[in-house]
């Protein structure tokens, strides 16, 4: 037997195990939810009827009390049998003459008040009858029909057996779909999935090599700091506050490299904190900070009110990058201008500019061109940009400025606030 066959019949085998032991459960619980109701109301009536004074059998009869008639209630019986074993019936009566056992008749001559629940047959009609006994005076025979009882559960054992039998079928076919095999990929689907993965492994290896290279300079002059802080007993003060500041300084680089690697290592995973960003308010907050850290520079801002989807803290890292980047290569006294008009973020500065074989490469990781050699830096502060700005699907790009400088490019898919307000 194939697999698929055999996933079919044990799925076929467990759905149709649940649903009979469900159906099961369902009918008995019908079955004696609707006979305990009979019961119930035999029980009243044979109560009432050992209160009864004593009378003739006929008379005694008519007094039993009939239980009220209500449309679709079971039809009632009456029968007193004497202590001679004479049967007496309601006058004028066509009702079906209930059966007298060797019980019955024994119950009629017993001395104590006892009773009796059966289920029996009266004349070919289906009923449920309790005997109570009369001490002295013979026993009452009280029955109900049990036919629509019997209709009912009849009707109901049809609809759960139905029920199995579709619900087993469904399962057996819901198997045999899910478990049919699935087309094998073409060569040409493999091919490409093979290059993904090996573009994609060959990038992480790139990641973790360069990461290492650039790692290494912070923590060796790090390390070198650290030893001389602590073999050096004679160094003046002021020669210990420089080393220590500039232990201060490369731990802070190393910060800064670490937290840029992390974002890298990201990649495309969605960020969860996505929202509505009012990319203006986020540029001048972006701004506020630039000026704190170079106080030396004037920003110049002229931003449009506007709206983005997107991750507020990813959003403000890459601005926050292009910002510092400007910064960078500005000379003292400078102005660096940023403008936000329909999504699209510039930020020109007035440095030196970017040698036209470093521009293809300015978003590369790592990457640091012929003029930012000499400054601190990691070379990932573009790539992050890049990743942001995909991630938001929108793009970023960088071309020399008229003039003199360098214009950096964040296009976002952003909706003016206006235009918001209205929809």
């Amino acid at each position: 037997m194939t697999l698929r066959r055999r996933v079919t019949l044990m799925s076929a085998l467990v759905v149709g195990a649940t649903l009979v032991l469900a159906s099961v459960i369902c009918y008995l619980v019908m079955r004696a939810e609707l006979r305990g109701q009979i019961d119930d109301s035999l029980r009243a009536q044979g109560s009432q009827v050992a209160r009864l004074p004593p009378a003739g059998g006929a008379l005694f009869v008519r007094r039993v009390p009939q239980p009220p008639r209500r449309t679709g209630t079971p039809e009632a019986y009456v029968q007193f049998i004497g202590v001679d074993g004479a049967v007496r019936r309601p006058p004028m009566t066509a009702e079906p003459r209930l059966p007298i056992t060797a019980a019955t008749a024994a119950l009629a001559r017993s001395t104590r008040l006892t009773r009796i629940l059966d289920d029996t047959q009266a004349d070919g009609v289906h009923v449920r009858m309790l005997t109570v006994a009369l001490p002295g005076r013979g026993a009452v025979q009280l029955a109900r029909s049990l036919a629509s009882v019997d209709r009912a559960l009849g009707r109901l054992q049809i609809v759960l057996a139905l029920l199995t039998v579709f619900g087993t079928a469904l399962a057996a076919l819901a198997a045999r779909l899910l478990s049919r095999p699935v087309a094998a990929p073409t060569e040409h689907e493999l091919a490409v999935s093979q290059d993904a993965l090996a573009d994609s492994l060959a990038a992480q290896r790139q990641l973790v090599a360069d990461a290492s290279h650039e790692l290494r300079t912070p923590v060796t002059s790090l390390r070198t700091n650290g030893e001389l802080l602590r073999d050096a007993g004679s160094v003046p003060d002021a020669e210990r506050r420089l080393i220590a500041g500039e232990v201060v300084d490369q731990a802070e680089e190393l910060t800064a490299l670490i937290g840029d690697l992390i974002d890298l290592a990201r990649g495309d995973v969605p960020d969860p904190a996505v929202e509505d960003v009012r990319l203006d308010a986020l540029v001048d907050e972006c701004v506020q900070r630039a000026r704190r850290h170079a106080p030396g520079l004037r920003f110049v801002v002229a931003a449009e009110p506007c709206v983005v989807e997107g991750a507020p803290e990813r959003l403000a890292r890459a601005i926050n990058n292009l910002l510092d980047n400007a910064a960078k290569h500005s000379p003292s006294g400078a102005s660096v201008e940023i403008a936000l008009r329909d999504g699209e973020l510039t930020v020109r500065d007035h440095g030196p500019g970017i040698d036209p074989a470093d521009l293809p490469h300015v978003f590369d990781r790592f990457h640091r061109g012929a003029n930012a050699r000499g400054r601190p830096g990691s070379g990932l502060g573009l790539a992050i940009v890049r990743q942001v700005a995909e991630a938001h699907h929108g793009s970023v790009a960088l071309a020399p400025a008229p003039g003199r400088g360098t214009v950096a490019r964040l296009r976002l898919p952003a909706v003016p606030v206006g235009a918001l307000a209205a929809s």
